[in-house]
């Protein structure tokens, strides 16, 4: 239709257009930033569906906050890094990211279908992303420990590889037996390595045999009847207590 207008009208129209098209991006950018602000919000709906058990909703409000975030910093699917932050600024954020994470993989652990298992293994792997090296990072390997003792973890080889990867410790067949004993031992077994075994030769020469048959013993103690894990709990425990 343009093409037979006069050709004094051109101009014009390609102004207006301009305008019509500036206008249509500024309103973009509006939407965008209104988005970002409802963010926080958005997350904390989640966290409050998930407290009344509205698994559904909570995960779909986990998710759209994500999806926000991944937009904001344009990159791809779980392509979120805490680099893509300011470590200083916006340590609240990464602190409600790391738990989104977390609650994400919880919600998972009902899973029993292999795309769903892997979403939990995703978000396990970004929570202990977006937990190491903050302060926060052993508020999140206890609230893992805790969950591992409580009985309601479903997928336990999964969660415990996290849990020693956020605590960072190397008491395997500890770590492996952490949702059967005590709470205490696996921290006394650690303070009694570090300030008494460490502290002499022997010792020394004991802790590297450990880190070199703990992990394929943690693995044999993993496939164990929930009987004789329970038994060897209740003696580690008991070693826990004297070593105190």
């Amino acid at each position: 239709m343009s093409d037979h207008l006069p050709a004094k009208e051109r101009p014009a129209r390609k102004i207006l257009r301009h305008r019509i098209e500036k206008q249509l991006k500024r309103q973009a950018e509006e939407q965008r930033r209104e988005m970002l602000r409802k963010r926080i919000e958005i997350a904390k709906d989640g966290v409050r569906l998930a407290a009344q058990g509205n698994l559904i909703d909570s995960m779909k409000k986990y998710q759209q906050y994500l999806l926000i975030l991944e937009m904001w910093k344009k990159c791809g699917r779980d392509g979120l890094t805490p680099d893509m932050f300011d470590k200083q600024r916006d340590v609240y954020e990464m602190v409600l990211i790391s738990g989104i994470y977390w609650d994400l993989a919880k919600l998972y652990d009902r899973a029993k279908s292999v795309d769903q298992r892997n979403e939990m293994n995703s978000a396990l792997k970004k929570n202990a992303i977006f937990s190491k090296g903050f302060p926060y990072q052993p508020l999140s390997a206890e609230t893992l420990r805790r969950y591992l003792g409580s009985g309601k973890c479903k997928h336990k080889v999964e969660f415990k590889k996290a849990y020693q990867t956020l605590s960072g410790d190397k008491c395997f067949i500890a770590t492996s037996l952490v949702d059967v004993c005590e709470p205490a031992t696996l921290p006394r077994l650690r303070e009694f390595r570090d300030r008494r075994l460490m502290a002499t030769r022997p010792g020394r020469a004991f802790v590297r045999i450990y880190y070199r048959w703990g992990e394929p013993a943690s693995r044999a103690l993993d496939r164990c009847p929930a009987s004789v894990r329970e038994r060897i709990a209740r003696l580690l425990d008991r070693v826990a207590r004297k070593i105190r």
